[in-house]
């Protein structure tokens, strides 16, 4: 009888010891690549230190009106070019040391006991000089606009310059320490101002004395926003009114 009992053996349940993401795969790491006729798998220069430190830097110029007897008034702000700067450094080449694992996400030693550090994930075959300081000094004379491979809001990545690179060695080891500053590329596309349109009687207007840029451009077109129109139909440098002037409209 016992013969003819089945012997079941349980299934075996595989558990998986949930594995600690570094920055590394968590999307820290940095990578440029040139914005025209680039690509990041093809040109791409990810930087094998991840920088500790990412701050971008986001100003504005404020325009302003004077009114006479009334005084200072905000009429718009125009968004400068974004601006940041990184410092880390590049490994010095040294081949047989220890390098980082992708299987377990952390440094491994070899026979030689050299530690390399998990969030160094350079191969240890680059020469800093020969290969990141050369691509990077290049693109900075050639000002080539770059992808600055890092997501920000919005899963959208800056386009930008390299402003400044400065580089050199502060230990014996072989690394070299740099340090680059960003400044936005932006594609110059000229505003259209043809949106202006006004079902305002006249094709001129002549202002009263005491009235301002904004009063007119409600009185004519609707709304203030169209001062920027108003100013380049009539090639104005500036802001300011001239009473008994005749302006263009349209």
């Amino acid at each position: 009888m016992a013969d003819l009992i089945e012997t079941i053996t349980p299934p075996i349940i595989k558990v998986e010891t949930p594995k600690v993401l570094t920055p590394i795969q968590t999307s820290s790491q940095i990578a440029l690549y040139p914005l025209y006729g680039g690509t990041y798998e093809k040109d791409g220069l990810v930087l094998p230190v991840s920088p500790s430190e990412l701050i971008f830097n986001e100003d504005s110029d404020v325009q302003t009106v004077k009114l006479l007897n009334y005084g200072e008034l905000p009429v718009g702000m125009n968004r400068k070019l974004a601006t940041w700067s990184i410092d880390s450094f590049f490994p010095a080449k040294a081949n047989g040391i220890a390098t980082y694992s992708d299987s377990n996400r952390r440094g491994t030693v070899d026979n030689s006991k050299q530690f390399k550090n998990w969030f160094d994930i350079s191969d240890g075959t680059k020469d800093p000089y020969g290969h990141y300081c050369k691509i990077l000094y290049d693109w900075k004379m050639k000002q080539t606009p770059l992808v600055f491979f890092f997501e920000t809001w919005g899963g959208t990545y800056y386009s930008c310059q390299i402003k400044r690179f400065t580089y050199g060695r502060k230990d014996a080891i072989g690394n070299i320490y740099y340090q680059l500053e960003f400044q936005e590329f932006k594609e110059y596309k000229p505003d259209d101002y043809s949106v202006g349109t006004t079902d305002y009687g006249s094709d001129t207007y002549t202002p009263k004395d005491g009235e301002h840029i904004l009063q007119i451009c409600q009185r004519v077109y609707g709304s203030t926003s169209y001062y920027k129109y108003f100013m380049q139909l009539n090639d104005m440098l500036n802001t300011e009114i001239e009473v008994g002037r005749v302006y263009k409209v349209r």
